[in-house]
């Protein structure tokens, strides 16, 4: 993001972006509209409340439209049209203050300072911008004390008001430059901060990578060496064979990397959650030992989703391996499609939230050691694991979460000392084409797989 577009997007996130600060604020314009017409008996106060709502609405628009291409005429407009914004409020409280009852007088005092407090509390990044609001609130200053200069007597009772005053506007002033520059200096160390994580994510990312190719390159370095050694054509294809299998394991991590980085393409289309499910079943008995018992929960209906079947499996897999990761021993791991309705909101593991509807469920489970309490907000996120080192990269539960999430589904972590459920949750899609309801029956009705 450009210097222009952060400026833009910073005039909108101090005006608009605590929502319940701006409701409250324009709620107690209008209700102090409300009282000031009935105590005046005229419409000013409620040509004052009109301009100052449309003043906000056209600079709210404004920004909101131009934020994301904004140009420097564009925040220049967006800046002069904050500081018509601050004109339509000021106007009545000088007004007031510039009178000769003392409850108008008083009103207009408070309702000018609370201004001020609120100009400093922004600490506008724009330099000229906030050199303008000052320059406002001297004008505004020296008229209200320039309507009451006749009522002190004396020429050092007139000096000592000017005084006073100067100070008033000077300390303003500097409280709001502070406040700009603490601004900013929180800015640059939150840009160092998020530079440092990125190199040190970065680094064990390269860590991580570098251990997995090392392991798959001595893979197919040693069967390229054992083909030269051996004889018998069936050893060498099957030397051959491993070695393959090593380079397709090699192209899975580049893929695994693409995906997180967004670079690979995505096919998403209609599938039965069950038919895709199927067809990965199957290559989950390369990852499962024989120690650890296989299942397939099938749902007995049709499980209409849209998503890319080829990202489903590299997820799929990866949970998988985190489950058996986590046995130690004997155990299960169960693979189970399902429909879930949600009735209310759901937090997802990632941070989202998912509106109520009807959702189809692929989940792993696992009786494994399961997720350590504090760890369980943070497994979702990139490079965090709970493996030792060497043993992972972090980014296998971060790229599920991607994926389920670029479906417009949400990643469910539930884990315990008894064990871990993952599940990939996928709004319900209404079928657009026949879709094959080819099932393995060796899978149906957690019969185990490959037996």
């Amino acid at each position: 993001m450009t210097g222009t577009r952060r400026n833009m997007q910073l005039l909108y996130d101090v005006e608009y972006g605590v929502r319940r600060e701006l409701i409250a604020r324009l709620v107690a314009v209008f209700l102090g509209a409300v009282l000031l017409f009935f105590y005046e008996g005229n419409l000013l106060p409620a040509v004052w409340c009109a301009g100052y709502f449309i003043g906000h609405a056209l600079h709210c628009r404004y920004i909101v439209v131009h934020r994301k291409t904004a140009e420097p005429r564009h925040l220049t407009i967006a800046g002069l049209s904050y500081l018509v914004v601050v004109v339509s409020f000021m106007w009545l409280p000088v007004y007031f203050a510039m009178n000769e009852a003392p409850e108008k007088i008083a009103l207009g005092a408070i309702l000018m300072g609370s201004t001020m407090v609120y100009q400093i509390r922004r600490g506008d990044r724009i330099l000229w911008l906030a050199w303008s609001q000052i320059a406002l609130f001297g004008v505004f200053l020296l008229l209200v004390v320039g309507s009451h200069m006749d009522k002190f007597e004396g020429p050092f009772a007139k000096a000592g008001v000017l005084i006073v005053v100067v100070v008033a506007l000077a300390y303003t002033a500097l409280a709001m430059l502070f406040s700009r520059a603490s601004r900013l200096a929180l800015e640059e160390t939150a840009e160092r901060l998020a530079q440092d994580q990125k190199m040190s994510a970065i680094g064990r990312l390269a860590g991580g990578v570098a251990h997995d190719f090392n392991n798959i390159l001595t893979v197919v370095q040693g069967n390229l060496e054992l083909y030269h050694l051996l004889a018998e054509r069936d050893e060498r294809d099957a030397v051959v064979e491993e070695a393959q299998a090593a380079a397709k394991r090699a192209e899975a991590v580049v893929q695994q990397l693409l995906v997180y980085a967004r670079k690979a393409p995505t096919r998403a289309r209609v599938v039965d959650a069950n038919v895709a499910v199927d067809g990965i079943v199957s290559l989950v008995q390369t990852l499962v030992p024989e120690r650890i018992q296989k299942l397939h929960v099938r749902h007995p209906g049709r499980l209409p989703v849209r998503l890319d079947d080829t990202q489903l499996t590299t997820a799929l897999l990866n949970l998988v391996k985190n489950s058996v990761d986590a046995i130690e021993g004997s155990g299960v791991v169960e693979i189970v499609t399902s429909e879930e309705r949600l009735t209310e909101p759901l937090k997802t593991g990632d941070g989202h939230a998912l509106p109520p509807g009807r959702y189809v469920s692929i989940a792993v489970v696992d009786t494994g050691c399961g997720i350590p309490r504090d760890a369980l907000p943070l497994v979702a996120e990139p490079f965090f694991t709970t493996k030792p080192p060497g043993m992972g990269t972090g980014l296998g539960l971060s790229m599920v979460a991607g994926f389920v999430r670029s479906a417009n589904g949400g990643l469910r972590i539930e884990s315990s000392e008894e064990g871990t459920r993952i599940s990939m949750l996928f709004p319900v899609m209404p079928l657009q084409e026949p879709i094959p309801k080819k099932a393995n029956a060796a899978l149906e009705g957690g019969v185990p797989v490959g037996e």
